[in-house]
């Protein structure tokens, strides 16, 4: 029964037409994926370039990264789902490369976000990186490097914030704790 709920859903995503300037490439969906029926979500921030071009999320070297975090936590993808906080890729310099993406994206997908989360219910949602983090309700209040590995309560959810994959890409220095995360969320969801 969820697997078509998010069907229906997905197939109403693949035809929304984003209002927001800036450039993206709309239209390619990267289907959010892994196993529905387990209650762990982790929310990411949009697809990348390698990401539309398999239509699934966290396949770069992001995903490779990921991989191994989740490993550490004692999980597997097929442990999760995983689901971006924006739909289609947002990009800058004609299409070749990624971007953040910006309030009015983020806006304008919420409802996307919100109805596949009520079709998932989850038990924990894993954000990461700050884009994510803010979408869900951290506000302005909550920075990803003040409550990183410090689960909180949000409505009907438990929040696991986490540092994004790709940080310790760009710093290196952020592994180590981005490691010990994922090692204490392993600890949080089996204690």
């Amino acid at each position: 029964m969820k697997e078509k709920s998010l069907q229906q859903l997905y197939s109403l995503i693949i035809n929304c037409r984003c209002p927001c300037p800036g450039e993206r490439t709309g239209g390619l969906l990267v289907r959010d994926h892994g196993n529905p029926g387990k209650r762990i979500v982790f929310l990411g921030e949009a697809p990348g370039a390698e990401e539309v071009k398999q239509g699934m999320p966290f396949v770069g070297q992001a995903g490779r990264n990921l991989e191994g975090y989740l490993q550490l936590a004692g999980l597997e993808r097929k442990d999760i789902f995983i689901v971006n906080t924006v739909k289609c890729r947002p990009t800058r310099n004609n299409g070749r490369a990624n971007r953040k993406p910006g309030a009015c994206e983020i806006k304008s997908c919420a409802h996307w976000l919100d109805e596949e989360l009520a079709i998932l219910s989850p038990g924990v949602i894993v954000t990461l990186g700050d884009v994510a983090l803010k979408r869900l309700g951290g506000g302005k209040s909550r920075r990803i490097s003040d409550c990183h590995g410090q689960p909180f309560k949000l409505e009907r959810y438990t929040v696991f914030p986490m540092y994004h994959p790709a940080a310790a890409i760009y710093r290196r220095a952020l592994t180590e704790v981005i490691e010990g995360d994922f090692k204490k969320l392993g600890n949080w969801l089996r204690g």
